[in-house]
């Protein structure tokens, strides 16, 4: 009975370590000809504003929600103000992983709260 019994314990550690095996192999195969490689996808989120001496700092959320990293990412924030002018300001991020997240400062001298914020990437470079 002792013998019995040692005997499943292995054919269950064996199947048991066997199916782990097939369920990564197929999931690493489905993961390579998935179309889930998708290029970098970058959103923003405003933080906050800070006044500073005699300009603004926007303080801003970047996100990949991409598959991809991207590595030397470059950012532009556009101020259009109450008087039809538009201010830009550039930011770079080395590197964002997918689902990451990195917090970014963004100076204008004009008050934000005054005008309309636009953010967009610029470019970036894969690693």
């Amino acid at each position: 009975m002792r013998c019995m019994c040692r005997t499943m314990k292995r054919k269950v550690f064996w199947v048991l370590g066997f199916l782990l095996i097939v369920f990564t192999v197929v999931y690493l195969m489905w993961s390579a000809f998935s179309n889930a490689n998708q290029p970098p996808n970058i959103n923003f989120s405003v933080v906050g504003t800070e006044s500073l001496d005699q300009q603004y700092l926007v303080l801003v959320d970047v996100k990949n929600l991409g598959d991809k990293t991207a590595s030397d990412l470059h950012l532009e924030a556009s101020l259009n103000d109450a008087d039809g002018r538009t201010q830009r300001s550039t930011a770079q991020v080395s590197y964002l992983a997918p689902n990451s997240n990195q917090r970014v400062g963004f100076y204008f001298i004009s008050n934000p709260a005054d005008g309309e914020l636009t953010f967009k990437p610029l470019g970036y470079q894969e690693p």
